[in-house]
């Protein structure tokens, strides 16, 4: 069994129905132990003309042994060509929240 190490991985969503969507396979999977979607504004350049809009953020706990597989999951079921998928590792935290995510995450 791997060691336990924590993420949280970033992805963004055009909207809430989609994130919730994603949010919810990943739950239901057991590849995350907790999601949350935020609403935000984002701008980047894309095919050479600059680009605004709303979008949910999607905040993903999970584990890194997990990670290919919700990356997998956030590709299969998103609207955009090149969705963002970012993965940063959980350096510490509240000992008893950690423990919680890996009991969530069968780890």
């Amino acid at each position: 069994m791997p060691r336990f190490k924590p993420v949280i991985i970033t992805a963004t969503a055009p909207n809430r129905e989609e994130a919730e969507h994603i949010g919810c396979l990943l739950l239901e999977s057991g590849l995350a132990a907790c999601v949350q979607y935020e609403n935000i504004f984002s701008q980047y350049v894309w095919n050479g003309g600059l680009c605004g809009e709303e979008e949910v953020r999607i905040v993903i706990k999970t584990a890194r042994c997990h990670y290919k597989a919700v990356e997998k999951t956030i590709v299969r079921n998103h609207s955009y060509d090149c969705p963002q998928v970012l993965m940063q590792p959980v350096q510490g935290g509240f000992l008893p929240y950690l423990k919680w995510m890996k009991t969530q995450l069968g780890l």
